[in-house]
């Protein structure tokens, strides 16, 4: 089975390809040049490989929350790259992705956090053990000093691009968000719905300037 990854939720972006389970990986600091970045990324994957988009069985893609242009790419990208073929396009949230590295951390609270600007963390909550299909138990924004606060004690499990002070080191790795795609396939569980972007915020919609 061959299984493309694409992660450009934020600023820390990442392809990866899965080739009967051999793994290669891409990822790299973009400044809000997705668009530009993503597809030679994905096509130098390929080309290593020997293969073309045709050549793909499934596509996976992280829904956010992040940027509201640079989650769009993610999906705009995947949904080009399955449309000419009969490839599974499937859609993870960035939290899980994130978090999924550590669902077997048994009786552990795992914590995604991804900063959203004004001082201000995305935070999803995952009671390990969990797998590809479990969802957050809790989850919103809020200040780093609340964060914090709220989650200071030893059951807890912090994770992802908001838990790491080191702007070099990528929080996440597209190898996970091939794992939970390909455990999804498995389970029997995907269905053909609209990917559904998950945005930090609500994108600012401003009214018509008069004629």
């Amino acid at each position: 089975m061959i299984v493309l990854g694409i992660d450009t939720s934020t600023s820390f972006a990442g392809v990866g390809l899965s080739v009967d389970g051999k793994l290669s990986v891409e990822t790299w600091w973009s400044r809000h040049n997705h668009g530009r970045e993503v597809m030679p990324a994905v096509m130098r994957l390929l080309g290593a490989a020997g293969l073309t988009a045709s050549d793909l069985d499934v596509v996976a893609v992280a829904l956010g929350p992040g940027g509201f242009s640079a989650v769009r790419v993610g999906i705009a990208t995947a949904q080009g790259l399955v449309a000419p073929s009969d490839a599974k396009l499937i859609g993870v949230p960035t939290h899980l992705m994130q978090a999924y590295p550590y669902r077997n951390d048994t009786a552990k609270r795992i914590v995604s956090l991804i900063p959203v600007g004004r001082n201000q963390v995305s935070f999803s909550i995952y009671n390990a053990p969990f797998n590809s299909l479990s969802e957050e138990t809790d989850t919103g924004i809020k200040s780093a000093d609340e964060i914090s606060s709220r989650f200071n004690d030893a059951d807890v499990i912090l994770c992802g691009e908001g838990a790491t002070e080191d702007a070099t080191d990528s929080p996440r790795s597209p190898e996970h968000l091939i794992a939970i795609a390909i455990e999804r396939l498995g389970s029997g569980a995907i269905t053909d719905v609209p990917l559904e972007p998950i945005y930090s915020r609500p994108p600012t919609i401003t009214a018509p300037r008069a004629p």
